[in-house]
C-alpha cells in the first residue's frame, strides 16, 4: 500500500512542477504501475480512450446464417436482377455450355442451335425425297426418247371363203415412235413415272396377179398403223421395267385402185388384184416389259389385246356390203443398246393379227363371215434420248 500511495503523490508533484507528460508516461512504463482512474479524474489528467476489445468471431454462427433459405424476391423465385435459367434438351445445354464460356446469353446461343438443327432435318428430307430412280440406263424411264427406223413387214389378208381374193406380200417403209415421261425430273411422287406413248408406222408395196398368158397385173397396195397411249412406268428392281398402257389406235390398208370393186365381185378368177381396203379403229390394252442384260443391253416384250370401236363403211371397203366387227392382240419382241448417253440401236420383230367378223343381210351376194388381217417382219431403229 506505501508503494503505490507513494507513486501516485510522485506522479502529482511533477505535474505540478511543470514536468512533461510524455516524460511521466515513460517513468509510468518504466515502473510498470497503471493509473488509478478515480484518481485521473481527480487530478484533471488527459488519456485517451482505450477501444473496446472485439468479440471473437462466430464462425459456425456465421455459416448457419448463409445457410438459411432465403424468400425469393421475384414472382419466379430468382433473385431481382437476374434472369432464371430455362431447362432445354440436349441440343439447347449444349448451347447453353457454349453460351457460358463465350459470356453471350442463353437465347443467342440457343436460336442459331435451334435453327441450325432445323435446316439439316429439312435438307435431310430433301435428299430422301430426291433419290433418283434406281433402274439401269437401257430400262430407265426418260424425259424423251424418240426413234425413227426401217420396217419390211409380211401382209397376209384373207376372207373365210376360199374363191375370193386375199393380199399376201412383203413390203416396205418405215416407223417413228416417241415416249416421254415429263415429270420423270420431279424430286417426288407417284407421277414420276406417268408417260405418252405414239407411234406411226406405214410400208409401200405392190399387189401383183399373173395371167395365163405370163402377163403381171399389179396394182400399189400401202399399209398404215399408228396410235398413242398413256403408259405408268413401275421398276421392279434395278433391272427390270414393267409398264401397263391403255391407248387408241388406227390401223389401215389401200389398193390404190381407179375403180372400187365390191368385195363379192373380187374372186380368184377376176385377172385384177381385187380386195377391200381397210379402215378400222380399236382401244389398246398393253403390257410392256423390259429387262436389263447390262449397263448397255436390254430385251422387251410387248403385248396387249385390240378391241375395235369401229370399221369404216364404203364402197372400197371390206364392209362395202356387210357391216363388221373388229378386235385383235399383238405381241412383239425386241432388244436395244446403248450407244453414249445420248443414242441406241434397237430392233423388233412384231406380229399383229386383226380379226374381222362380217355381218352380211340375209339374200346378200357377199358369203363371207370373216377375214383375217395379219402382219409379221423386222423393224430396225435409231433412238436419240434425254441423259
Amino acid at each position: 500500500m506505501l508503494f503505490h500511495s507513494a507513486t501516485v503523490v510522485a506522479a502529482l508533484v511533477l505535474s505540478l512542477a511543470g514536468t512533461d507528460p510524455l516524460t511521466a508516461g515513460s517513468v509510468r512504463r518504466d515502473a510498470g504501475v497503471r493509473a488509478v482512474p478515480g484518481t485521473k479524474l481527480a487530478a484533471g489528467l488527459w488519456a485517451p480512450k482505450k477501444a473496446k476489445p472485439k468479440a471473437p468471431k462466430d464462425e459456425a454462427a456465421e455459416e448457419e446464417e448463409l445457410l438459411k433459405p432465403r424468400k425469393p424476391a421475384g414472382s419466379d423465385g430468382a433473385p431481382k436482377g437476374k434472369r432464371r435459367p430455362i431447362k432445354m434438351d440436349g441440343t439447347a445445354e449444349e448451347g447453353d455450355d457454349e453460351a457460358d464460356d463465350s459470356g453471350d446469353g442463353d437465347d443467342d446461343e440457343d436460336k442459331p442451335k435451334v435453327t441450325k438443327r432445323r435446316k439439316r432435318v429439312s435438307e435431310e428430307e430433301d435428299d430422301d425425297s430426291a433419290d433418283p430412280i434406281e433402274s439401269q440406263p437401257p430400262v430407265i424411264p426418260r424425259l424423251i426418247n424418240f426413234s425413227l427406223g426401217p420396217t419390211v413387214l409380211r401382209r397376209s389378208f384373207g376372207y373365210s371363203i376360199a374363191n375370193e381374193q386375199g393380199d399376201h406380200a412383203f413390203r416396205f417403209g418405215y416407223q417413228m415412235g416417241v415416249e416421254t415421261f415429263p415429270m420423270v425430273s420431279q424430286p417426288s411422287g407417284w407421277w414420276r413415272t406417268l408417260g405418252v406413248g405414239a407411234y406411226f408406222e406405214k410400208e409401200y408395196g405392190d399387189s401383183t396377179r399373173a395371167q395365163p398368158s405370163g402377163v403381171f397385173m399389179g396394182a400399189a397396195v400401202n399399209h398404215t398403223r399408228w396410235g398413242f397411249d398413256a403408259r405408268y412406268a413401275i421398276p421392279a428392281g434395278e433391272w427390270v421395267v414393267v409398264m401397263p398402257a391403255l391407248g387408241y389406235g388406227r390401223v389401215g390398208a389401200d389398193l390404190e385402185r381407179m375403180t372400187p370393186t365390191m368385195p363379192s365381185s373380187c374372186l380368184t378368177s377376176n385377172p385384177d388384184p381385187c380386195f377391200g381396203d381397210i379402215k378400222a379403229a380399236y382401244l389398246s390394252a398393253d403390257l410392256h416389259v423390259r429387262v436389263a442384260i447390262s449397263p448397255i443391253f436390254a430385251l422387251s416384250l410387248a403385248g396387249g389385246y385390240l378391241q375395235g370401236v369401229g370399221v369404216s363403211r364404203g364402197p372400197d371397203q371390206i364392209t362395202a356390203e356387210a357391216s363388221a366387227s373388229m378386235k385383235g392382240f399383238h405381241v412383239e419382241a425386241g432388244a436395244s443398246m446403248l450407244i453414249g448417253d445420248w443414242f441406241a440401236i434397237s430392233a423388233q420383230i412384231p406380229f399383229r393379227r386383226y380379226l374381222f367378223a362380217f355381218s352380211p343381210p340375209a339374200g346378200g351376194a357377199f358369203m363371207s363371215h370373216a377375214a383375217t388381217d395379219t402382219y409379221y417382219g423386222f423393224i430396225g431403229g435409231l433412238a436419240v434420248m434425254t441423259k
